[in-house]
């Protein structure tokens, strides 16, 4: 199985490059999507993170309530740090779980979209790694007209993630996805024909 991690900072558009890898019938493993789905039962990350953080962070039916945790963990630096070390363990569990379940299937290339890729180790488990990134005030606007919050909280969601300047120089490729779907699209393109010769030497 050839994996392909791709990396982005909330805003920068990762589910454009997402469907372009769709379109191909590559599948791709939903970091995010994976730990919503987690912490909204009871399970051994549920249980962890109230071992932590403590029971206000838990709903009735033992699901987390994710604003009580928010505000735990954004106020607090080491917090924050202690909830993704926790939450990468079951996510790369569930994700080396899901590779080979897909290799089963009779897939040789399956890709791996985590926004905290490299802050993860995720990418430990590629063999490639593609970052999308997008200017600053680009990431703000779609964050406000994406999830309707202010755009003082849209900074602050920027400012704890890797800066795209540090992604640029950690990835093996990089979409900027500033402008047109076209424009993008034909930077995956190229980007792709590179990929499939890596590929065809491993």
């Amino acid at each position: 199985m050839f994996v392909i991690g791709l990396a982005g900072g909330s805003g920068s558009g990762k589910s454009v490059v997402t469907a372009f890898f769709g379109s191909r019938n590559i599948p791709t493993f939903d970091c995010d999507a994976v730990y919503h789905e987690l912490i909204s039962r009871k399970c051994a990350l549920t249980i962890s993170l109230a071992r932590l953080f403590g029971d206000g962070i838990l709903q009735p039916d033992g699901s987390i309530n994710r604003r009580a945790l928010a505000d735990i963990v954004f106020a607090d630096e080491e917090k924050r740090l202690a909830l993704n070390r926790i939450t990468h363990e079951h996510v790369l569990t569930a994700m080396r779980d899901w590779l080979q379940s897909e290799e089963k299937k009779g897939y040789s290339v399956a890709v791996v979209d985590a926004p905290l890729l490299f802050e993860s180790g995720f990418d430990r488990d590629c063999d490639v790694s593609v970052a999308v990134t997008a200017p600053a005030e680009v990431r703000i606007r779609r964050i406000i007209d994406r999830d309707g919050i202010t755009r003082k909280q849209a900074i602050e969601r920027i400012s704890v993630q890797i800066p795209d300047e540090e992604l640029t120089k950690r990835a093996d490729f990089v979409i900027r996805n500033e402008s047109d779907v076209a424009n993008v699209e034909r930077q995956f393109n190229y980007i792709m024909d590179k990929i499939e010769e890596r590929r065809k030497k491993k």
